[in-house]
């Protein structure tokens, strides 16, 4: 019986033996030969790859690697992070480091220019980084700039209600009336056009002027429609000022006000909270509206808004976001939007529910229609990390640069 016994146990730990050894065997099979789902030895990782194809910008965007390429572009760049907008997480290269970007603006020359309300000096940057001081001028507590598109020449605008004029080249400053609001300069800056809004409503206006505030003419009296009136001088010089007023309960009509009491048609638009921004030729005009059609998100539109075709054309480009989120390319045949990545119920109403959202930059081909998204801009660490303050097609059309709302930097990203 003893011998009988001790030879069951040799049987029974040879058996213990083998299924460790086959359990072993296995698991180095897996380990070494048989590879990772999605791939092939040798091969390259397929990362849902989607063929360029991208999600409808109403639905989740899921894997945000999903429709972007992976390739580190060979580099030393980040993993799974492209060195150009090609639909996926892109690099970026923060322009103002040290400082905040306060209304940048770019110049005839490319380079973009800026306030820094941290010293309340003036800057450019271009396309390397290099920040140049464009005056000695120092103004601390602007509270807003107005560029002049063809010269350094600005509207500063203090938190008490001051306006100042300066040129930043020629040094000539001019203290302009508290009275004046809403300041945009004309396509070749010769002129200037605001709001005056005196206490007396019957004594406000829209008007224009020189730049220093002389020879001031009247256009038309506001009264009590200030507020409804938006100054924005057309890229085509006739128009001054948009008037926006509702003929129902939901659709609005748009009245452009030329700069010699020309009678231009009007747009109808649908929804309220109307915003807008001009194609660089002055044909088009880029609006958001909401409504409940759209969850009380802002709805981006494109319409004709020069001469006869003012109100034709009109045309929905079905992204959730507004027209200075958005900025035209040279030519005016294409436009780039900032869009939120997380779409929210009711943000046109109260904008603050995106607080912490980050945005996508998508592209519109205007002649053909073709809406893709073409860059998640990251961080130094590889995450979403910007919301698009205001934003700009780089002369060239190589570059985007874009203001974080957040930090209030200037940010860069090259296309394809």
């Amino acid at each position: 019986m003893p011998i009988q016994s001790e030879r069951n146990k040799r049987i029974f730990y040879a058996v213990i033996l083998l299924i460790i050894a086959v359990g072993l065997g296995y698991l180095l099979y897996i380990v070494f030969f048989r590879g990772t789902p999605g791939t092939t030895p040798g091969g390259n990782e397929n990362v849902n790859n989607t063929n360029g194809a991208l999600p409808n910008v109403n639905e989740p965007l899921g894997n945000i690697n999903g429709g972007g390429n992976t390739n580190d572009g060979g580099g030393g760049g980040l993993p799974g992070v492209s060195p150009v907008a090609n639909g996926g997480l892109t690099e970026t290269d923060v322009l103002t480091p040290n400082s905040e970007a306060q209304n940048p603006a770019p110049s005839s020359s490319g380079s973009i220019r800026y306030y820094n309300p941290d010293d309340g000096k003036f800057y450019s940057v271009n396309d390397n980084g290099d920040i140049v001081q464009i005056a000695e001028a120092q103004f601390p507590y602007v509270d807003h700039v107005t560029w002049s598109d063809t010269s350094n020449e600005v509207i500063l605008e203090f938190p008490d209600g001051s306006n100042v004029y300066y040129h930043l080249d020629t040094k000539r400053q001019v203290t302009l009336p508290k009275e004046f609001e809403d300041f945009d300069f004309s396509p070749n800056s010769s002129q200037i056009a605001f709001k005056y809004m005196a206490e007396e409503e019957e004594r406000r206006a829209l008007g224009v002027a020189n730049p220093d505030g002389s020879s001031i003419r009247t256009l038309e009296s506001l009264g009590q429609n200030g507020d409804k009136v938006n100054v924005d001088w057309s890229p085509t010089g006739n128009v001054v000022a948009t008037y926006s007023e509702f003929v129902n309960g939901s659709d609005q009509e748009l009245t452009f006000i030329g700069l010699h009491g020309e009678n231009f048609k009007g747009a109808v638009v649908d929804g309220r909270g109307l915003k807008t921004e001009y194609s660089p030729n002055g044909q088009q005009l880029l609006y958001s509206v909401y409504s409940a059609s759209t969850g009380y998100q802002p709805s981006l539109w494109l319409v004709d808004a020069n001469g006869d075709d003012i109100g034709k054309n009109r045309e929905e480009l079905q992204l959730h976001t507004s027209p200075d989120k958005c900025a035209f390319n040279s030519t005016s045949t294409v436009v780039y939007c900032g869009v939120p990545s997380e779409q929210k119920f009711g943000s046109g109403i109260e904008p603050d529910v995106l607080d912490g959202t980050t945005d996508d930059i998508y592209r519109v081909d205007l002649n053909t229609g073709l809406k893709e998204r073409i860059a998640v801009p990251v961080d130094d660490q590889g995450n979403p990390a910007y919301t698009v303050d205001d934003i700009f097609v780089g002369k060239d059309g190589s570059t985007l640069y874009f203001r974080d709302k957040k930090s209030g930097k200037l940010v860069k990203i090259d296309l394809p």
